[in-house]
């Protein structure tokens, strides 16, 4: 029987061990089944008359994740599914970053990959996103207000690849989860609320350069600083042993990691990246319509040559964990909030962590 991923738990799943309710009786109403199988009031079906249920034709099944006991939409079980796990500490600008990559992939990527992302497949999705980044990003000009510490719904995008003649060749449905940065205060809360990280196909981990403490120095007295949080080797730890305890792996972790540091503008404002560094430019990605590996490895030295010099060897030794694992720079809004507002949204270089991940799962060609 075919496998599929589920969106809320990351596991994989068939549908023989998935809950399975029938449109017949689901509501109470008098109708009832052609072939007379047995449900309960709530139309959950046996074990025993799954296969058969399968099979009718006259009724929509509705399929629930046997962990966390929610519907799984219908692009999750017959296309490809590509759940990436989107982690960051508190005020490391996640919710912004989730807001415009989401457009990002809308609009630009759709251009250059001859893409579509579907807002549709999943209503909740649509109606979260709209009501909790997109008004306010891009109506309002307003950032988005911090996600409450809790367990959030999944964000739901199935992204279709077309050829000349748009015809779908090939598809992956990405999940977003926009976790709340407390959630990585513990590793007890790391496992109620982020139980999907170990079963991703990628992860980004954003990365607040204003809670490095070498950077923070530089930029006392230019700028009004966040408070201090979760220190970001802390958090890399944390998902590491996360990782390790669920899956039970002794060697290197094969998840690609992206390590996407946020607030790229700031690090460009007040020099901390050089005048001339292509990270102050737009990648070479979206012209190409492909993924670019000079621009990409040019990016990782200089991310990495900046990072060595504010990061202690506990966080470079934490990274090697991961057989595969990149530095971004990234800048969601392009310019610093004032009192919680932007000019214009002016992202740079949000895509690039997402469409590695997309290149190392093969959805997208590399290029020299």
């Amino acid at each position: 029987m075919a496998k599929f991923t589920c969106p809320y738990c990351y596991a994989t799943h068939t549908l023989d061990t998935c809950g399975m309710k029938c449109s017949y009786n689901i509501t109470g109403t008098d109708v009832t089944c052609k072939k007379n199988l047995p449900k309960d009031a709530e139309g959950w079906i046996p074990q025993l008359y799954k296969k058969q249920c399968l099979a009718c034709k006259d009724a929509r099944k509705r399929i629930y994740c046997p962990t966390v006991e929610k519907e799984i939409p219908t692009e999750f079980l017959s296309g490809e599914s590509l759940p990436i796990a989107l982690v960051g500490a508190k005020a490391s600008g996640k919710s912004n970053y989730i807001g415009v990559l989401i457009d990002e992939v809308k609009r630009k990527m759709a251009r250059s990959f001859n893409t579509t992302l579907s807002v549709s497949c999943d209503e909740t999705s649509r109606r979260f996103y709209d009501q909790f980044y997109k008004i306010p990003l891009y109506t309002h000009g307003e950032v988005v207000a911090a996600t409450d510490a809790g367990e959030m719904p999944p964000m739901i995008f199935p992204l279709r690849f077309m050829d000349r003649k748009d015809r779908i060749i090939n598809s992956a449905t990405l999940t977003f989860y926009d976790t709340a940065g407390e959630n990585l205060d513990s590793d007890e809360e790391m496992l109620i609320y982020n139980r999907y990280i170990p079963n991703a196909k990628g992860i980004i981990l954003l990365l607040d350069p204003l809670q490095v403490p070498g950077i923070r120095q530089q930029l006392e007295g230019k700028m009004q600083l966040p408070a201090m949080n979760t220190d970001v080797t802390e958090v890399l730890s944390r998902v590491v042993e996360n990782i390790r305890s669920v899956k039970n792996i002794k060697g290197t972790i094969n998840i690609p990691l992206a390590l996407a540091f946020t607030k790229l503008d700031v690090l460009e404002k007040f020099d901390i990246i050089s005048e001339d560094s292509l990270l102050r430019e737009e990648s070479r990605h979206l012209e190409l319509g492909a993924f670019s590996m000079s621009d990409f490895d040019s990016c990782t030295i200089q991310m990495r040559d900046i990072l060595e010099n504010w990061l202690d060897a506990e966080f470079t030794q934490l990274v090697k964990n991961f057989s595969k694992y990149a530095f971004f720079g990234v800048s969601a809004l392009g310019e610093v909030p004032e009192n919680n507002t932007v000019s214009s949204i002016k992202p740079k270089r949000v895509l690039d962590p997402l469409l590695w991940l997309l290149a190392e799962n093969k959805y997208i060609k590399k290029v020299k």
